[in-house]
């Protein structure tokens, strides 16, 4: 609860600053200038970047669940992270996949924790190199990049020594525990956990997943990101929608109110005033993609959560004779 408070505290304040930094009739600029045409395609881009999202899911799961279940519960997880606290989303996808696959919780978390550093590695190589490639990598803009950076590289370094050195790692927890007075809560619920996680990383169970996880990105969400700019009669550059996708993400990840309310917009706002554009137009843009992905993924999610429904009751129907 206090983190949902403290999140829609931080929402709250980004949209309090937004409100008295900008002219909201800078909507009105909407009139008469959207592209009504181009929803469809913007629709069919967020079920597109659904694709490799949910095959590289299925890899990280070792293929335990099919193809369509990854799909559906990619969907579902996605749409409900717009509605609930704390990526509540993810949450949800887990304990679905947990239904239909059996294994363990705490091994589908560190499956979920791998996506989540292979999806903040990849926005943060796209916005570096868009953010070059446009000639905008002066010292003033890598300060976007430094934190996420050091995130990335916490991962890593914490993945190699998972890999490399569990043994020495799983001395050194069970003295940390040990002197918390928890040393039979890292026996019986983590010890093993951090075995099994260690495995998983050996070989090249990894290598598909990565592989997947640049073209969820480009040929996915960015490319949602550009459409939404040509709905409302806005043109992107590529790169730039690359720019809004990296910023975006960054955005979302700061603790806020479901959906990133707020704080998505201003990270947005950023990224035109890199650019050198109109930051009222950045509000506006920002306001349509957030708009067009709450409705699109909630709506993508209700249907793919009747049929996961159907799916399981014929299941049932079927194991009851």
């Amino acid at each position: 609860m206090r983190k949902l408070l403290f999140g829609i505290l931080v929402s709250g304040i980004a949209v309090y600053f937004l409100s008295k930094n900008f002219d909201l009739t800078e909507f009105e600029r909407l009139e008469g200038k959207i592209n009504w045409w181009i929803f469809p395609l913007l629709f069919l881009s967020n079920l597109w970047a659904f694709i490799p999202f949910s095959i590289r899911w299925y890899y990280l799961l070792e293929k335990k669940i099919s193809f369509a279940q990854a799909f559906t519960t990619a969907i579902i997880g996605v749409g409900l992270n717009m509605v609930l606290p704390a990526r509540g989303g993810d949450l949800v996808r887990l304990i679905m996949n947990k239904r239909d696959t059996e294994l363990p919780l705490t091994h589908l978390f560190s499956r979920l924790f791998l996506e989540k550093v292979m999806d903040l590695g990849s926005v943060v190589v796209i916005g570096a190199a868009a953010l070059f490639y446009m000639g905008l990598g002066q010292s003033k803009n890598l300060s976007l990049l430094l934190i996420s950076a050091l995130v990335i590289v916490g991962m890593i370094v914490g993945l190699i020594l998972v890999r490399y050195f569990l043994d020495p790692l799983r001395k050194i927890a069970k003295t940390i525990f040990g002197i918390i007075g928890k040393h039979g809560l890292y026996e019986e619920k983590l010890d093993h956990h951090l075995v099994e996680f260690s495995s998983f990383l050996k070989g090249d169970k990894l290598l598909k997943p990565v592989l997947y996880s640049i073209p969820t990105w480009v040929l996915g969400y960015a490319v949602s990101y550009y459409l939404a700019g040509l709905l409302i009669d806005m043109p992107l550059k590529f790169p730039e929608a690359l720019l809004f996708m990296f910023l975006g993400g960054m955005g979302v990840a700061i603790p806020s109110a479901p959906s990133g309310i707020g704080v998505f917009h201003a990270a947005i706002i950023s990224g035109f005033i890199i650019l050198g554009r109109d930051p009222g137009e950045g509000l506006v843009y920002a306001t349509v993609v957030h708009l067009t992905q709450f409705i699109i993924t909630t709506s993508l999610a209700l249907v793919a959560y009747l049929y996961w429904r159907l799916t399981h009751e014929k299941k049932n129907k079927i194991q009851s004779f």
